[in-house]
C-alpha cells in the first residue's frame, strides 16, 4: 500500500513537472510571437504629423502641410490613413518617383472630407514644370473652377480636362509660375483603376505637353477643411491604355480640321463613346488619336455660339485617308435651308460627320437604332412625350435640347441610372437635337416634334 501510494505520488509529481515544461514552452512561444508581431507591425505602421519624405512599403511617401492639425499613418504596401482638421493646405501621398507615363493606379478608399478636398492621382513634371491632377472625388467644391478644354473617356467614366496657371507659387523648384493640368471625373468614385496614359495622351492632343516625370502618386489633399481618408488598398502597375480617350491602341486616327473663330470643339466618337475632344484653331491642324476602340467613327460638333463653324479636311484611319466632302452622312451641315445633308466638309449645326467603321463597315444611321440599344423614341414625337432607353450610358446627369440654330431650347440636370426615362416636352413643332450625357457614354439624336 505504501509502495502504491509512493508510485502515484511520483506520477503526480512527474505530471506537474511535464506540465511546467509545457507551460514554459508556451510562455516562451507567446513571448517570441509577441516580439515578432510587434516587429512586423512596427515596420508596417508609422504615424507622422510633421512634413516628411521617405520610402515605405515599396512606395515613396510624402506628407506636407502648411498649418493646422493633421497626421498620416503609413500602412503596408501602398495603403495609408490620413486625418486633418482646420487645415490650411495638406497633401498626403504614396506613389512612385519618378514613375512612368504608362502608370496605372488601382485603389480603394473610405474618403470622408468636410469642406474642400481632392482624392486624386497627383504629381509634377519638369521641363516644362507642370503640376497635374487626375481627380476621382472631391469635397464641397469641384475643381478647378475653369472652362473645360475637352474631355477624355476612360476607365468607365468621362473626365473634363482643364488647364490653369499658378503665378509665383510654391513648387518642387521653389517659387515659380507654372501650369496645372487637370482631368476631373464627372461622377465621383472612391475605388477603381486609373490608366494614366489615357489622360497624358489626351492632354498632349490639346497642346498640354508633359515633361519629365517627377512623380506619380495617389494623393489626398485638404484645403481649408477637415476630414479623414482610409486608403485601404492602393497598388501601381503599367498599361499603355485600352479603355478610352487618348490611349495608345490598335487604331490610329488622324483628323485635319480648323474652326472659323478658333473656339470650336469636335468630339471624336467611336460607336456611342466619345474618345477624345479636339480644340480647333483658325488654321488647319492635324490631330492624332490612338485608341483600342472599334466601331462607327463620327466627328461630333456642337455649335454653341454664332460665328462658330468647323471645317474638316480629311480623316485618316490607320493610314486610310477619307476626304470629308466625299462622305454621304453629315447631319451638321446647313443645306437647303435646314440642318443635315451630305458631301460637305463644313459643320454648322449640332450634328455629326460620319466616316464609316474603323474596320471598314458602313455607318449605321442613328434613326435605325433598335430600342434595345441607347435610343430616343418615339421619333417623330406626336404627343409631347418621349422616352430615353439607357442601355449602357451609365448614370445620366444632363439632357440638353438644341434648336436648328444651335441655341439651347431646354435642359435638365438629372441624376438617374434607370434603364428607361420618360420626359414631357413643351416645345414648338420643329427639328431639334437631343443630347443625353451619361457617366460612361453620351447619346445624340435628331428629333422631330410634329404635334
Amino acid at each position: 500500500m505504501k509502495n502504491l501510494l509512493y508510485m502515484k505520488t511520483l506520477d503526480s509529481l512527474s505530471g506537474i513537472h511535464n506540465n511546467n515544461q509545457l507551460m514554459q514552452r508556451f510562455y516562451k512561444s507567446v513571448f517570441v510571437m509577441s516580439v515578432f508581431l510587434f516587429s512586423v507591425f512596427d515596420v508596417q505602421s508609422q504615424t507622422i504629423c510633421n512634413n516628411q519624405i521617405g520610402n515605405q512599403g515599396g512606395y515613396t511617401y510624402e506628407y506636407w502641410k502648411d498649418s493646422g492639425n493633421g497626421c498620416m499613418t503609413l500602412n503596408n504596401g501602398g495603403n495609408f490613413y490620413v486625418s486633418w482638421s482646420n487645415i490650411g493646405n495638406l497633401l498626403a501621398r504614396k506613389g512612385k518617383r519618378p514613375g512612368v507615363k504608362n502608370q496605372t493606379v488601382t485603389y480603394g478608399a473610405n474618403y470622408q472630407p468636410s469642406g474642400n478636398s481632392y482624392l486624386c492621382i497627383y504629381g509634377w513634371t519638369t521641363s516644362p514644370l507642370v503640376e497635374y491632377y487626375i481627380v476621382e472625388s472631391w469635397g464641397s467644391w469641384r475643381p478647378p473652377g475653369a472652362n473645360a478644354k475637352g474631355t477624355v473617356t476612360t476607365d468607365g467614366g468621362t473626365y473634363d480636362i482643364y488647364e490653369t496657371t499658378r503665378v509665383q507659387q510654391p513648387s518642387i523648384q521653389g517659387t515659380k509660375t507654372f501650369q496645372q493640368y487637370w482631368s476631373v471625373r464627372r461622377s465621383k468614385r472612391t475605388s477603381g483603376t486609373v490608366t494614366c496614359a489615357n489622360h497624358f495622351n489626351a492632354w498632349a492632343s490639346l497642346g498640354m505637353n508633359m515633361g519629365n516625370l517627377y512623380e506619380v502618386s495617389f494623393t489626398v489633399e485638404g484645403y481649408q477643411s477637415s476630414g479623414t481618408c482610409n486608403v485601404y488598398s492602393m497598388s501601381m502597375g503599367t498599361s499603355n491604355g485600352n479603355s478610352g480617350g487618348g490611349n495608345t491602341g490598335s487604331n490610329t486616327i488622324k483628323v485635319r480640321a480648323k474652326g472659323v473663330s478658333g473656339q470650336e470643339k469636335l468630339n471624336v466618337r467611336i460607336g456611342n463613346q466619345t474618345i477624345q475632344t479636339l480644340s480647333l484653331t483658325t488654321n488647319f491642324k492635324i490631330f492624332t488619336v490612338n485608341t483600342n476602340s472599334n466601331g462607327d467613327l463620327n466627328l461630333e460638333y456642337f455649335n454653341d455660339q454664332n460665328g462658330r463653324d468647323a471645317q474638316v479636311d480629311w480623316v485618316e484611319i490607320n493610314g486610310n485617308r477619307k476626304q470629308a466632302e466625299q462622305q454621304s452622312y453629315n447631319t451638321a451641315v446647313w443645306q437647303n435651308n435646314s440642318c443635315g445633308g451630305q458631301y460637305s466638309e463644313w459643320m454648322h449645326c449640332n450634328g455629326v460627320l460620319g466616316f464609316g467603321n474603323t474596320s471598314g463597315a458602313r455607318m449605321m444611321n442613328v434613326d435605325a437604332i433598335d430600342i434595345s440599344d441607347n435610343s430616343i423614341y418615339p421619333n417623330p414625337i406626336t404627343n409631347g412625350k418621349v422616352s430615353i432607353r439607357n442601355a449602357d450610358l451609365g448614370e445620366i446627369y444632363q439632357i440638353v435640347i438644341y434648336d436648328q440654330q444651335g441655341a439651347i431650347s431646354k435642359s435638365w440636370e438629372v441624376n438617374d441610372g434607370q434603364a428607361l426615362m420618360n420626359l414631357e416636352l413643351d416645345l414648338p413643332k420643329g427639328i431639334y437635337i437631343m443630347h443625353v450625357v451619361g457617366s460612361i457614354k453620351s447619346l445624340q439624336e435628331k428629333i422631330i416634334i410634329s404635334n
